[in-house]
C-alpha cells in the first residue's frame, strides 16, 4: 500500500473516531434532559389528556418553579397545552395540581402571541418565546432585544395581557 493512501485512510479513520466521540459525549450530556422530557410527556398523556405531542418546552423561572410545557392534541383532536410541574430532583410532582391542561383555544397560541408582540413592540427582536408558569399564572415569557437592551416580558396565556413591569437586563 502506498504511503499516501495509508495516511488518507488513517486521517479518515481518525476523523470518524473523533465524530463518534463527539456524538457519544453529546448523548451522555443530554441523557438526563431527554429522560426528564420523556417523563413530562408521559405525565401529560396520563393526567393531562395529551394524545399527540407537537413541541416541548423546559421552563425554569424562580425557585420551586420547574415546569415542562407540552403542546399537542387531545382525544377530540383539539390543540392543548399541558404544564407538568417537576421537583428540584427533576421528577414529576405527584398530586392533583401537578399537571394542568388548557385548550389552546382558551388562550393565545405562539403565532398569535408573536403577532401581538410585533404590533406592541415593532422595533424589538424576539430572542425567545416560551410558555412558562410565572407568579402562579400560565404565561408566555418573551425574551427580547430592543434598542440594544435585553429584557423579559410576561404575557398572560388566557388574554395576552402583560403581567407586571418588563425586566431589563443590565448592559454587558
Amino acid at each position: 500500500m502506498k504511503k499516501r493512501t495509508k495516511w488518507i485512510l488513517l486521517s479518515i479513520s481518525g476523523l470518524l473516531l473523533a465524530l463518534l466521540c463527539v456524538q457519544l459525549y453529546y448523548s451522555y450530556v443530554m441523557k438526563d434532559t431527554w429522560n426528564e422530557e420523556s417523563l413530562a410527556v408521559q405525565a401529560a398523556r396520563q393526567h393531562g389528556g395529551l394524545v399527540t405531542k407537537d413541541k416541548t418546552y423546559k421552563s425554569v423561572w424562580g425557585e420551586n418553579n420547574n415546569y415542562w410545557v407540552i403542546t399537542g392534541t387531545n382525544q377530540n383532536q383539539q390543540q392543548i397545552m399541558v404544564w407538568v410541574k417537576f421537583t428540584d430532583d427533576n421528577m414529576p410532582v405527584e398530586g392533583k395540581d401537578a399537571v394542568q391542561a388548557e385548550l389552546l383555544g382558551n388562550g393565545l397560541s405562539e403565532e398569535q402571541m408573536r403577532e401581538q408582540i410585533r404590533k406592541e413592540m415593532p422595533g424589538a427582536v424576539v430572542k425567545r418565546l416560551l410558555p412558562v408558569m410565572y407568579e402562579g399564572e400560565y404565561t408566555w415569557q418573551l425574551q427580547y432585544e430592543n434598542q440594544g437592551q435585553l429584557g423579559y416580558r410576561f404575557y398572560r396565556f388566557q388574554d395576552g395581557q402583560a403581567i407586571g413591569e418588563d425586566i431589563i437586563l443590565p448592559n454587558q
